[in-house]
């Protein structure tokens, strides 16, 4: 049997509205539906046509979303204000992750100090550990953080700009900036922890930056768009819903 709840819950979210909210309504709805229902049973109404009745008792499909938006809070942030989640969260996100990548140096540095004041005495391994650093700074976490904001756009159906501009932004900048650790030649001298744009000069690392930022792009803008287009298309194919009442040549489940 058709699930006639399942389009109407695309169209919520293609809306805007939040995926809990959707997902609440519809299932109120489908809750209101079955009570309908029941009082078309108890009416004499067969069971085939109890449902239809029911369902078309509870209204066009643009007439419950209509009703849903019109509620604003019902809207996630990320429709609300695309700008500000999809463009200045990346960046936060991506300022995150060197906090995390500074952190971690940060720790096995103090964790070789003898006393406060003392200079720290690095581990043999450490220049392994900081290129291991250095490279989950520069390509994993960005995957990481590029992944979370392609599934949250896919969950919220959202346009294609926005979430694009996000993953373009952790693509690009997550993958340009690199860390360097400098040793100083005078052991009294402090230590240095230089964090550099390769995209701009002296273009420190840039190769190496290049491939990490065509890695990001490839693994998440690239598979994104290739959704999101296919999705497009598919919804195209299935034809428009159309502004009839639910019970219209479907069944209630």
């Amino acid at each position: 049997m058709p699930d006639v709840f399942t389009p109407l819950r695309e169209q919520l979210l293609a809306a805007g509205v939040a995926p809990r909210h959707a997902r609440r309504y519809v299932a109120e709805l489908r809750d209101h539906a079955a009570d309908l229902a029941e009082e078309e049973r108890a009416a004499g109404l067969a069971e085939a046509q109890a449902r239809t009745r029911a369902l078309q008792r509870l209204g066009t499909p643009d007439a419950l979303v209509r009703a849903m938006v019109a509620r604003g809070d019902f809207r996630s942030w990320g429709a609300r204000a695309p700008w500000a989640v999809y463009g200045l969260g990346s960046m936060l996100g991506l300022v995150m992750t060197y906090g995390l990548a500074i952190a971690a140096v940060a720790a096995i540095v103090e964790t070789h100090r003898a006393s406060p004041t003392a200079r720290p005495i690095l581990p043999d391994w450490f220049d392994s550990a900081f290129a291991t650093i250095t490279y989950i700074h520069g390509l994993a976490l960005p995957l990481v953080l590029a992944a979370a904001y392609a599934i949250m756009a896919t969950r919220q159906r959202m346009a294609l700009l926005w979430p694009s501009i996000a993953l373009l932004i952790i693509g690009i900048v997550g993958g340009a900036i690199t860390l360097d650790f400098i040793r100083p030649v005078d052991p009294n001298a402090l230590m240095e922890l230089e964090i550099r744009f390769a995209l701009s000069s002296p273009w420190p690392g840039l190769n190496n930056c290049l491939r990490h930022i065509a890695i990001n792009l490839l693994l998440t803008l690239a598979p994104y768009i290739a959704w999101h287009v296919w999705r497009k298309a598919l919804n195209e194919c299935s034809g428009p819903e159309g502004d009839a009442p639910l019970g219209s040549g479907s069944q209630l489940t």
